[in-house]
């Protein structure tokens, strides 16, 4: 085996990963049992945040976020996709602030990524289980945490924690599901530990503080358009 820089330590996620995917399963069924007619809360106003607002987000990461070029070693500690996505679905969450609203607006954001990015549907349904079940319901759960209140605080503090909490749960999804599980699998490499790691610290001193940022934009948005 060929050495680069430093010793390649195979990396295995696939027990915490599944973990994860079972308690979410479970947690989502679970919640869904006591909200049975969830759908029915939502008008018409808010799938049309949900539909646009997650083709939205694919655009700003795929396209606009990919088309701003970062060279090393600034990225990835400078994201711009990552954060764009991150800006655009909190404003939605912001928006609707209903059980769900996470879901199905990252549900949409996949499906739109697949068609707007260059991956095309390669890997499908993969991602787009990862996406609801990680970021979309990371999101709900924050939704239901909060009484529906998530990110519209009249305390400003109360929303960056929000933020940055919430930011720092997603920043856990790319380093672990994506690149040291899903892609795997999808595109047939091992992937290093120290990669998945030092991904991980990127991601979460990004998201910590974006997330906060996002979080205050989302506040702002959602007052203007109450």
């Amino acid at each position: 085996m060929t050495h680069h820089h430093g010793s390649f330590i195979p990396y295995n996620g696939t027990p915490f990963v599944i973990g994860y995917l079972v308690v979410a399963v479970i947690v989502v069924i679970i919640i869904l049992l006591k909200n049975k007619n969830f759908l029915k809360k939502f008008n018409a106003i808010d799938y049309a945040y949900m539909g646009v607002g997650g083709a939205l987000v694919a655009v700003m990461d795929h396209v606009v976020g990919d088309a701003i070029f970062i060279p090393s070693p600034f990225y990835p500690w400078i994201n711009p996709p990552v954060y764009f996505r991150v800006l655009v679905a909190f404003i939605v969450i912001a928006l609707v602030r209903k059980f769900g609203a996470g879901m199905i607006t990252m549900g949409v954001y996949d499906i739109i990524s697949d068609i707007v990015s260059h991956f095309s549907f390669t890997g499908e349904p993969l991602w787009l289980f990862e996406d609801i079940l990680t970021y979309g319901l990371m999101a709900d759960i924050a939704i239901l945490l909060t009484r529906n209140n998530l990110f519209v605080s009249k305390n400003i503090g109360i929303n960056v924690l929000e933020g940055a909490l919430l930011g720092l749960a997603w920043s856990v999804v790319h380093p672990f599901f994506t690149f040291g599980f899903i892609a795997p699998e999808v595109f047939g490499f091992v992937p290093n530990a120290t990669r998945v790691f030092f991904l991980f610290e990127t991601y979460a001193v990004g998201l910590l503080v974006i997330g906060a940022i996002s979080a205050i934009v989302a506040n702002r948005v959602a007052k203007l358009v109450a």
